[in-house]
């Protein structure tokens, strides 16, 4: 049962969870209710079954902290539309392959996702590569089926129609390639999945732990990752990623 401190803590750990970027060694009353879901096993169960009410699952790293990730019904999931209200349909279409091809890149085997401590850094040159060997690898396949789907054949030639722009440009644009990957990365970075550690080819980034979780939670319900990952396995390689 439950006290009105227990109750309180678990709105702290709410609290907490919603701010990914924060960790328990620079927060310490995040590192109290942190360390309260480890040690204890009653208030553990209870957080646990207040966010799966909502539809959440919840892991603690001692490193990380907080992290939270939607089922698909869950009504706090975030979408593109979400926070793309005034994109247009096959711009968020282009930005969610973009996301795809970063935890591609990020994690090229899956064998990458059941290592808690396999952190992955990679470049900006890196995602764009992966994309423009998936857009060219669906443009082969799709000559060669008739019954191709034509929203995914357009949603890979809106990737080819982006101009190439250069990695290492001072100013970049979404409406080049190396602009939206870019852009993407930050939006990452700046939710709490991504470190930004350069600007190296456009930019590198480094991988959270929350965003393996995000990756495998991305995995079990979502096919659109299924088919940027295995898109043409058999002749599609990814260099791009390198692990430390």
């Amino acid at each position: 049962m439950t006290t009105p401190a227990d109750e309180v803590d678990i709105g702290r750990f709410l609290a907490w969870a919603a701010r990914p970027r924060e960790t328990p060694a620079r927060n310490e009353d995040m590192y109290r209710v942190v360390h309260r879901y480890q040690a204890e096993p009653d208030f553990a169960a209870a957080v646990d079954r207040v966010f799966s009410g909502a539809g959440l699952d919840v892991h603690v790293d001692e490193r990380e902290g907080i992290i939270v990730t939607a089922r698909h019904h869950s009504p706090l999931r975030l979408t593109l539309t979400d926070f793309m209200k005034r994109a247009q349909p096959y711009h968020r279409v282009v930005l969610g392959a973009a996301i795809l091809a970063v935890a591609r890149t990020a994690y090229p085997e899956a064998v990458m996702l059941e290592d808690p401590d396999r952190i992955t850094a990679f470049t900006t040159q890196s995602v764009v590569d992966t994309l423009d060997r998936l857009a060219q690898a669906h443009a082969d396949a799709s000559t060669e089926d008739a019954a191709a789907e034509d929203d995914l054949v357009e949603a890979w030639r809106r990737w080819q129609d982006l101009t190439t722009g250069r990695p290492n440009a001072i100013r970049k644009s979404t409406s080049d390639r190396h602009g939206l990957v870019k852009r993407v990365c930050k939006l990452l970075a700046e939710a709490g999945y991504l470190n930004a550690r350069g600007e190296v080819d456009g930019g590198t980034w480094a991988t959270r732990p929350r965003f393996r979780h995000a990756v495998m939670a991305l995995c079990e319900d979502s096919d659109l990752y299924r088919l940027v990952n295995d898109l043409d396995s058999d002749s599609v390689e990814v260099d791009g990623g390198r692990s430390s």
